[in-house]
């Protein structure tokens, strides 16, 4: 069904068509199993004793991925590359402090296995994420009638 969705223009509106949650959410769930798969390989190949790295690691190599995913396939902004980026970084370091606490909190607090307790955290922290990157990163202006704009030129 999602295949071959950007070939065409026509194609390309039919992605759009599906509400921006919708969106956010197909979107954050392949950035987030890239993310969790190097989180995964990263802790079978240095140890998962060491999931604190490991989880920022993981958030540092899937975010540029990430931002340019949401900036084109959900929020479709145009311009502003590194200022969009910098408010994107505010919010993932801000997810990964969260991200971090749970995952403490469930390994070290309630005893889980760190593989069951960092998808846990995952489901936690997007809808934050989601309500941050469309109110604050990628917020766009709202379209100014013709007589707003005349009167932004006169009230100057």
């Amino acid at each position: 069904m999602f295949t071959n969705f950007f070939t065409t223009a026509k194609e390309e509106s039919r992605w759009f068509l599906l509400d921006e949650r919708i969106r956010f959410i197909i979107v954050g769930m392949g950035n987030t199993l890239i993310r969790y798969l190097i989180f995964v390989a990263m802790g079978i190949a240095l140890s998962i004793s060491h999931y604190q790295f490991i989880l920022a690691s993981s958030w540092v190599l899937s975010s540029v991925t990430a931002f340019f995913a949401y900036k084109i396939f959900v929020f479709k902004t145009k311009g502003n590359h590194w200022k969009e980026y910098g408010k994107s970084l505010l919010i993932w370091s801000l997810s990964y402090l969260i991200n971090a606490g749970i995952l403490e909190l469930l390994v070290k607090g309630v005893a889980l296995n760190p593989y069951l307790s960092q998808a846990i955290a995952i489901l936690l922290i997007t809808v934050v994420n989601y309500l941050l990157f469309k109110h604050f990163a990628f917020r766009q202006q709202k379209k100014q009638t013709f007589w707003e704009r005349l009167y932004n030129i006169v009230d100057q």
